[in-house]
């Protein structure tokens, strides 16, 4: 009997070991027009989130059993089809769109961190993991001048 009592701990130690929290990406857009870059740039400006082109917010919850799940939301800006918007506007569009996402998932893999550190604390005194990882997103906002430094332009 004490045989199967320590390995059915070391099942359930090894199971706990390995949890993950469930993560949930939302992938949003805002429609934008345009036929020169100048005017992609302002309409992103104008109907971006917050004034910036890309946004990602992410939200940690968990249940009294400590099951952890994150909630990451990217809002990215949408070039709308048309016949008035010269190719190479939508090239550097595309371009900039590819370097804007990976932006915005890097952004959101501070939230999956965050998640999963809070996985580790057995879901107790989550404050200073938030702040550190919201902490994280603003330092890679200045280290890559808002992804500017990875792609993140438009001529």
């Amino acid at each position: 009997m004490r045989y199967f009592s320590i390995l059915f701990l070391t099942c359930v130690m090894a199971t706990s070991l390995n949890a993950k929290p469930k993560v949930k990406e939302n992938l949003k857009h805002y429609t934008i027009t345009g036929d020169s870059v100048n005017a992609l740039k302002s309409q992103m400006k104008k109907k971006g989130p917050k004034g910036f082109w890309g946004y990602t917010e992410w939200y940690v919850k968990w249940t009294g059993s400590c099951k952890v799940s994150v909630n990451v939301t990217i809002t990215m800006p949408k070039l709308k089809e048309s016949s008035k918007t010269p190719k190479e506007v939508r090239k550097e569009f595309d371009e900039m769109y590819a370097a804007l996402l990976k932006h915005e998932r890097n952004h959101g893999k501070n939230g999956i961190k965050a998640a999963q550190a809070v996985e580790k604390a057995n879901c107790e005194n989550t404050d200073p993991i938030f702040k550190k990882y919201n902490k994280a997103d603003k330092s890679y906002d200045l280290k890559t001048k808002h992804g500017r430094t990875e792609g993140v332009k438009l001529p």
